[in-house]
């Protein structure tokens, strides 16, 4: 009995597929995980030209940070219009020669996912070049050493081979790249160039207020463009909250600036939340609901909380930065903006209904404050803001109708017509904080009456217009002659009134025909505003 229990265990050590034993295996083949050039060309129509250009320069960024830094870097980007050629030269070290494989190699980089840098990925430059140009030529001198060229066309492309040959070339300036980009997939235009300017000049800004680093747009220097114009009102000016968040082997070191703006463009979209990542700004003005713009919180985007400003800057490994692989989006799920994002709703909550608060008084009580100082917070748990962090807010807040009837007490006792006009204002945005699914139709309708019945109250209160022979009656069945008339007084601009028929055009559909339209939040910002533009034509009122 005991030379058979001997006999069993040495069969089952000899065969690895024992009954019952699921996790055992052997090797059936090899696998070749070489990725296919298709995944170039999938990524064509993703990439923009300032997404592409801003991944050559983030390479050039941190080729530069890693190296010695002995002296200022620059970056000259050309864009040549007519003959439709990209340039852009670096002075940021150079390739190495053992190195020259990670220009084309997918998931190739020297860089360390622990160093705070900014390409981790190994695959943007490769895919930039490709989306912007079916010709390429690459050119790098690795301080002084000899110049290495390589050649990317379609012909490359198309062949599955990853092999390219790189050619000793005539030399170029010591520690320098050059990438070269002819024909362009998608042409550039000068409206093109000018949106790389202000594109770069914001992206890069953190890193251009430094004099180290310097980047030219067709032989002209960028200036730095920040997004930090604080308005410093008495008790609610910003705050700078900082903080720590412990990760594998290390931490990330962030601050949460906050406050109100001291200038703003009418109608303007620049408020909400921008995130700096690494001193590289990766998005601005974000209004989604995973930052608080949801109700019951900062609640839904609108020109009434525009002040509010908040600004966050994360310093870190690089595998800790909360980016997408492009550099252009932030990831909501990324576990470390999951570490401060209640703190980040809290504080934006907070600013929006100030600037809420402050509607109708913004220039005496926001804009008129363009100095002071910026208060600093230590937070040991970002997760757990104290209260004391953010002062109470004003606990008198007029709703904006007494703010109307105050900035238009004069015009409405001399044209009491004007009374309804201006109530209606203040109607639309209550009707926007209530919780109807169809506040935006609501608010659709009552504007448009708004603006007709203005039209109206104009006609019949100016001496001097021609209604060409026809009653009110008559001329109210078409709106394009009640304009008509009302120009005979006021001048009307062509951008007005194209958005007026298109809101008009709007309402019909909603009122007239069998399918529902969709009424989005900012369609009623942007009539809102029209309309509000149009009574201050016609009447002299403030909003």
């Amino acid at each position: 009995m005991g030379w058979l229990c001997i006999t069993y265990a040495l069969s089952t050590l000899a065969n690895p597929f024992t009954q019952g034993d699921s996790s055992m295996k052997r090797e059936a083949k090899m696998l070749d995980g070489t990725p296919s050039k298709r995944s170039f060309w999938a990524i064509i129509n993703d990439y923009e030209l300032q997404t592409s250009v801003c991944e050559l320069i983030d390479n050039a960024l941190d080729l530069y940070l890693k190296g010695k830094q002995l002296t200022p870097v620059a970056i000259r980007i050309d864009l040549d219009i007519d003959r439709q050629v990209i340039r852009i030269e670096d002075t940021a070290g150079g390739v190495p020669e053992v190195d020259l494989d990670l220009l084309i190699r997918p998931g190739g980089t020297t860089n360390d996912r622990d160093q705070e840098v900014i390409g981790i990925f190994g695959v943007g430059s490769k895919r930039a070049v490709i989306a912007l140009s079916e010709d390429v030529t690459i050119s790098s001198r690795h301080g002084v050493g000899t110049t290495f060229r390589i050649d990317i066309d379609n012909d490359w492309l198309v062949d599955e081979s990853w092999h390219i040959p790189a050619y000793k070339a005539d030399p170029i300036p010591e520690k320098t790249t050059i990438i070269e980009l002819r024909k362009l997939r998608k042409p550039v235009t000068e409206q093109d160039l000018q949106f790389l300017r202000t594109h770069l000049s914001q992206t890069y800004a953190r890193y251009l207020m430094s004099r180290r680093f310097h980047i030219s747009v067709n032989r002209s220097a960028l200036d730095a463009i920040v997004f930090d114009n604080w308005a410093y009102p008495p008790k609610y000016g910003p705050r700078i909250m900082e903080f720590d968040l412990p990760t594998d082997g290390g931490k990330v070191r962030g601050e949460i600036v906050a406050g109100l703006v001291k200038e703003k463009e009418p109608g303007g979209d620049d408020y909400g939340v921008y995130f700096y990542c690494n001193e590289r700004l990766i998005a601005k003005e974000i209004k989604d609901k995973s930052v608080g713009y949801i109700s019951g919180r900062a609640g839904i985007p609108h020109s009434d909380a525009s002040l509010a400003r908040v600004i966050v800057q994360l310093q870190g490994a690089a595998k800790d930065m909360p980016w997408n692989s492009t550099k252009s989006a932030i990831s909501f799920a990324h576990p470390t903006f999951k570490a401060f994002q209640d703190t980040l709703i809290q504080v934006l909550h907070y600013y929006s209904s100030l600037s809420r608060g402050f509607r109708g008084r913004w220039e005496e009580d926001v804009f008129a404050h363009k100095t002071g100082k910026l208060q600093r917070i230590k937070i040991k748990d970002i997760q757990r803001i104290k209260k004391s962090y953010l002062p109470p807010k004003p606990r008198v807040l007029k709703h904006r109708i007494d703010h109307l009837r105050e900035n238009n007490q004069q015009i409405m006792k001399e044209k009491p017509w004007t009374v309804g006009l201006v109530e209606a204002i203040a109607a639309v945005d209550l009707i926007r904080r209530q919780k109807f699914q169809t506040k935006n139709r609501i608010a659709l309708l009552l504007l448009d009456s708004s603006f007709e019945i203005a039209l109206k109250e104009f006609i019949v209160h100016t001496e001097g217009l021609s209604l060409g022979g026809k009653t009110l009656e008559q001329i109210f069945n078409q709106r394009d002659a009640v304009i008509k008339v009302v120009r005979q007084k006021v001048n009307i601009d062509r951008a007005t009134l194209i958005k007026i028929e298109h809101y008009y055009r709007l309402r019909n559909k909603l009122v007239h025909e069998r399918a529902t339209v969709e009424v989005t939040d900012e369609d009623i910002d942007n009539y809102e505003e029209t309309v509000q533009n149009i009574l201050t034509l016609l009447f002299n009122l403030d909003f």
